[in-house]
């Protein structure tokens, strides 16, 4: 999966109707139990040789709220408490259960919003001979992006037989508070795989302002589009539905949002904003704008979001997301269907 919080910054209608703002509550010295269901149907095409593969991972994560400052932002740390990685076989891959408290964990900042930050990421990088739990900086798209480790002496907590899942010896649940310098050399058929939903946090994240019964916007950013719907909304309770769309031809660096309130008597629209438009871009300007176009995934998808308004507090998040890389010859798609629930 790649990573999508660009997409994610925005904006709702506010009003003179009624109308409720949605806020998480977060308390220091508290700890919030998560438990996540994810399938990744994964399709690599390299140089004509495909492959197909398929991973369930199901998780159990902590996060726990050291501080809150004034204006509602927590700080403190992401850890696990057990997770289990199975393939298309249903062998597993990688499997810890009753994890020591803190031993493999993600320092993390979250507003009141739901918008995660994560200096380093916990992720599996699958290779023939060791499936290898890591744990590396965020690059400057955002994601933990294995290209970073390939060749390269990495943090690692664990590493398993790719055959059984089982730690291989050196590790063990009284190792894993402290990562080791393992290289790592990853081949056509690795893959990356989040042990903690990251990206799938970002579904989390709450409209800013006021939302009402019905509230619609649709945000662009570059070339993809997030349209949103309050779908319900009472005193306790909303719902909150996401469709995910791509269109390659659009411009890269442009951006827009509209939309209308539930009741139907506001209504918005930005227009375009950003853009190349009064640029002189020479031939190699060009050819960068074309690769990194190529190199973008196509995404799609749809989800929904259940929040709990009196405790402050997400419910759950489900859906399914698309994600199509094609390029420099190797081609990717994603078919990412999950569950992430608040315990």
């Amino acid at each position: 999966m790649k990573n999508i919080s660009t997409l994610l910054v925005l904006v709702f209608i506010a009003s003179y109707s009624f109308a409720i703002e949605l806020n998480y509550k977060w308390k220091a010295n508290s700890a919030y139990t998560f438990g996540a269901l994810i399938t990744d149907n994964i399709s690599t095409s390299v140089m004509g040789m495909n492959t197909q593969d398929k991973y369930l991972t199901t998780v159990d994560f902590v996060l726990a709220i050291k501080t809150v400052d004034t204006e509602g932002t927590a700080s403190g740390t992401l850890y696990l408490i057990n997770f289990n990685v199975k393939n298309a076989k249903g062998i597993s891959v990688a499997s810890i259960l009753n994890v020591p408290k803190n031993a493999i964990k993600s320092e993390v900042t979250v507003d009141k919003k739901g918008n995660f930050t994560f200096l380093k990421k916990v992720y599996l990088v699958t290779t023939p001979t060791s499936n290898v739990l890591v744990y590396a900086k965020v690059n400057q798209n955002g994601g933990s992006g294995g290209i970073e480790v390939d060749g390269e002496k990495a943090e690692v907590y664990a590493e398993f037989d790719p055959k059984t899942g089982k730690m291989k010896a050196g590790y063990s649940l009284t190792t894993l508070a402290k990562t080791k310098k393992v290289e790592i050399k990853e081949n056509e058929e690795s893959d990356e795989i989040d042990i903690i939903p990251y990206d799938l946090l970002q579904f989390l994240i709450l409209p800013e302002g006021d939302v009402k019964l019905n509230d619609k916007i649709e945000v662009r950013a570059g070339v993809y589009t997030i349209n949103e719907q309050v779908k319900t909304l009472t005193a306790t309770q909303s719902v909150i539905a996401q469709k995910i769309s791509t269109n390659k031809n659009a411009n890269q660096f442009e951006g827009g949002a509209k939309g209308s309130s539930g009741d139907g008597e506001t209504q918005f629209d930005m227009g375009t904003f950003g853009g190349t438009d009064g640029m002189d871009l020479n031939s190699e300007d060009q050819a960068a704008m074309g690769t990194m176009n190529a190199m973008t995934p196509i995404m799609t998808g749809e989800l929904t979001s259940t929040f709990d308004i009196a405790n402050g507090m997400i419910i759950n998040s489900k859906g399914t997301l698309n994600s199509s890389v094609d390029a420099m010859g190797v081609k990717i798609d994603v078919v990412t269907n999950f569950v992430v629930t608040k315990k």
